[in-house]
C-alpha cells in the first residue's frame, strides 16, 4: 500500500504542466514600459499572496524527496531550507494534521487562482492583451506549479506514516492540477492574442 502511495506521489511531483516563460529582459522592460492592469495587479495580488501564507518555498530535488521518503532521513544536512514540507513538519507531525493542512493550503491556492483565471478569460473575451497581462499570468502560473509539487512533495512524505485523511488532499491536489492544466491552455491563448495584437499595430504603423 505504502509503495503505491509513494509511485503516486511522485508522478504527482514530476507531472505537473510547465509553462514556456518569456524572457527576463522582456519582463524588465514590461515593469517600465507597461501600465498596469486587472490581470497583472490580480496575478501579483496571487504571488504576494502564495508567499505569504507559504504555499510555495525552495524546492527539494527528487534525490532529496527519495531520501527522506525511503530512509525517513529527516536531517538538515543536505537539505534545502524553507520547503513546504519542512514549514508544516510533514516528516514530523501527526499523519492527519499534516493532511489537512496540505488540503486547506491546496484549496485555498486553487480559489485564489481561479480569481486570476476568471480575470485572464474575461480579458480574451475581450481581446484585448497586452504584454503585461501575458507576462504576469505566466508569473502566477509558475507560483500555483510551485505551491502544487511543494504540495505534493508534503503528501508524499506524510503517506510514508499512514493514510489518513489523504483521500481528501489527493482530491485537493487533483482539483489544483487540473486548474494549473487550464492555466497553462489559457498562457498560450494570452500568448497568441498578444501576437495578434502585436502583428496588427505593426501592419497599421506600416500602412
Amino acid at each position: 500500500m505504502m509503495k503505491a502511495l509513494t509511485c503516486t506521489a511522485l508522478l504527482m511531483l514530476t507531472g505537473c504542466a510547465t509553462v514556456s516563460m518569456v524572457s527576463t529582459d522582456a519582463i524588465v522592460e514590461t515593469e517600465r514600459s507597461d501600465e498596469s492592469s486587472a490581470l497583472a495587479e490580480s496575478a501579483r495580488a496571487f504571488n504576494t499572496r502564495a508567499e505569504a501564507q507559504g504555499w510555495v518555498g525552495e524546492p527539494r530535488s527528487l534525490m532529496d524527496f527519495a531520501s527522506v521518503l525511503f530512509s525517513g532521513n529527516s536531517e538538515q544536512t543536505g537539505r534545502k531550507a524553507g520547503t513546504y514540507a519542512e514549514r508544516i513538519a510533514a516528516s514530523d507531525e501527526d499523519v492527519a494534521t499534516v493532511f489537512e493542512t496540505i488540503t486547506d493550503d491546496a484549496r485555498s491556492t486553487l480559489q485564489a487562482f481561479s480569481e486570476v483565471q476568471t480575470v485572464a478569460d474575461t480579458l480574451l473575451d475581450e481581446n484585448d492583451v497586452v504584454r503585461t497581462d501575458l507576462i504576469n499570468f505566466e508569473t502566477a502560473l509558475v507560483t500555483a506549479q510551485k505551491s502544487y509539487r511543494g504540495f505534493a512533495e508534503a503528501t508524499g512524505i506524510a503517506a510514508s506514516r499512514g493514510d489518513e485523511g489523504l483521500d481528501e488532499t489527493e482530491a485537493a491536489l487533483k482539483e489544483l492540477a487540473a486548474a494549473v492544466d487550464t492555466a497553462r491552455k489559457t498562457a498560450d491563448r494570452l500568448a497568441d492574442a498578444y501576437a495578434l495584437e502585436d502583428e496588427a499595430e505593426d501592419a497599421a504603423a506600416a500602412s
